[in-house]
């Protein structure tokens, strides 16, 4: 199919500048100030603003097992109405993708089913129990990274075993920090401190999942270079534990930290030190997160939000760019994961997103497309507002 997008102001690496676009067969063919061409797809992008697809490294989409809380569809429908082109799925669903068989499995529902592209990882351990390796060689050729995210791996001896093994193959190791023996923001730093050193021993490639204390932002600034990255979530970068009500939109783990935390995570998201935005969308039923805070689950959604949230408290307050939000959400998770890039150029594939960033809206959960409905963020206004979102499926 063609497709002519006309009068837009497209993200050229620093500015936007008025031109046409024009999509043939999922690939950027043409940039101009005027494209002539008949087409039956024309979209007026008059008054919009055509960015990079966005990029979410940190996705829950439930699916085999769970899928009463989400599934691949859901999901990825969601992305796409907030402007991602690529997600990439988290394994702790049931069966854990820990094998091939079930990896392949989960692999045809995402063609049968994705509205964008999306980017399975493989668990670390069996079953994401933290005591065997998967088989990290075969399952590398057919994953792009490894994570037992939602579980801190407590041996030392299995996570160096697990980088060595993933230096070898070229092969992140995506890891939620949580150290069952500590309490408050030691839970977190602690295990934070552990991996940091034992991915500086391996040369292994490590990415620390949403990062959401003080005390690991220094020790990450610390050590930073190019096999070391980490992510923030919205949610950790705009709410704080003096916020918390009791219900179950405001639980999540890591748990919402104190303000001396909160200020640290904004800091380093300007200083460059946190190198991309992930929105840990976990999506749970309406009975397991309608319900007060102690008994809720863990997880909050936010594939809906997060451009428009960042975009309104961070570049409309002039905190940070418009450049640095798009290295946040598309360009830095490209670059990091390897993913394919998302720039707007002629022979690039056509992963854009177009926005009205002059558009005031309300966030109303009840109104999102993901099964889970449950935000912190519902009734804030927010600018920016997703109009259309171009994908070209790779998956």
């Amino acid at each position: 199919m063609t497709t002519l997008i006309k009068n837009g102001q497209v993200w050229q690496t620093n500015k936007f500048v008025h031109l046409d676009i024009l999509v043939n067969n999922g690939k950027i063919t043409k940039l101009a100030k005027h494209i002539d061409i008949k087409t039956t797809k024309i979209i007026d992008a008059k008054g919009l603003f055509i960015i990079p697809g966005l990029i979410d490294v940190h996705v829950h989409l439930r699916e085999p097992g769970y899928e009463y809380k989400e599934t691949i569809k859901t999901g990825s429908k969601a992305a796409l109405l907030g402007g991602y082109t690529t997600i990439c799925c988290m394994p702790n669903t049931n069966p854990v993708i820990d094998n091939l068989s079930v990896l392949n499995k989960l692999k045809k529902i995402i063609r049968h089913d994705a509205y964008v592209n999306v980017k399975p990882y493989v668990s670390i351990t069996k079953a994401q129990k933290g005591k065997t390796l998967v088989d990290m060689p075969l399952l590398g050729k057919h994953c792009f990274a490894f994570s037992d995210d939602g579980v801190g791996i407590q041996s030392s001896v299995l996570m160096l075993k697990a980088m060595q093994m993933c230096a070898k193959i070229n092969k992140p190791i995506v890891t939620h920090c949580e150290d069952a023996t500590q309490t408050s923001n030691a839970r977190e730093y602690k295990e934070v401190s552990r991996n940091l050193q034992l991915a500086l021993k391996s040369k292994c490639q490590l990415h620390i999942c949403h990062v959401s204390t003080k005390e690991s932002i220094a020790l990450i600034k610390k050590v930073k270079n190019k096999l070391i990255s980490c992510e923030v979530t919205p949610h950790h970068l705009l709410l704080n534990h003096e916020l918390i009500k009791d219900n179950g939109n405001y639980k999540m783990n890591p748990p919402l930290a104190s303000k001396k935390d909160q200020i640290a995570l904004c800091r380093a998201l300007i200083d460059g030190t946190i190198d991309m935005i992930a929105t840990d969308h976990a999506p749970h039923s309406k009975n397991e997160k309608n319900t007060t805070y102690a008994k809720s689950l863990n997880g909050v959604v936010g594939l809906e939000i997060a451009f428009s949230l960042i975009y309104t408290k961070f570049v409309k307050t002039h905190k940070i760019t418009f450049k640095r939000l798009i290295e946040l959400m598309s360009i830095n998770p490209a670059k990091v994961f390897g993913i394919r890039n998302n720039e707007i150029k002629i022979n690039h594939h056509a992963n854009f997103a177009i926005v009205d960033l002059n558009k005031k809206w309300i966030i109303k959960a009840s109104q999102f497309k993901s099964k889970g409905k449950a935000s912190p963020f519902n009734r804030w206004l927010v600018y920016g507002k997703l109009k259309h979102t171009i994908v070209n499926l790779q998956n």
